[in-house]
Formats: C-alpha cells, structure tokens, sequence
C-alpha cells in the first residue's frame, strides 16, 4: 500500500527529518551534571511527618 494522500490518515502531514535540533552534538549524562550534595533533601521525611501529624490533628478535631 503506497502512502498517497488517499491512504493517510491525514494527507496534510508529510513525513521528514528532524531539522530542529542538531543530533550530531552529544551532551554529559544527567548524572554527570548533577549539582546535589551529600545529605541535601533528608530532612524532608521529617517534615512531611509533622504536615501528617497536623492534618490528623485538624482531622480529629473536625470529626469529633
């Protein structure tokens, strides 16, 4: 089956390369161009403790 406009989904569409972006450039991984530190963000399972703590409080306190 040939790809005439007759057997497209959608004759408007024609099929091409990518022009946009440059596909010959490579880049570092995402691992290598992290900037996280050792211990950056472990305090956030205590805090996400205390906002369940306060919801559960608030909670009660609507129910009763």
């Amino acid at each position: 089956m040939a790809d005439t406009p007759k057997n497209q989904i959608n004759p408007a569409m024609k099929r091409g390369t990518e022009t946009q972006y440059d596909t010959q450039t490579r880049s570092p991984a995402p691992i290598d161009t992290a900037s996280a530190t050792e211990g950056e963000g472990e305090g956030w399972p205590v805090i996400w403790l205390i906002v369940l703590a306060i919801c559960l409080v608030v909670t009660g306190y609507l129910i009763i």
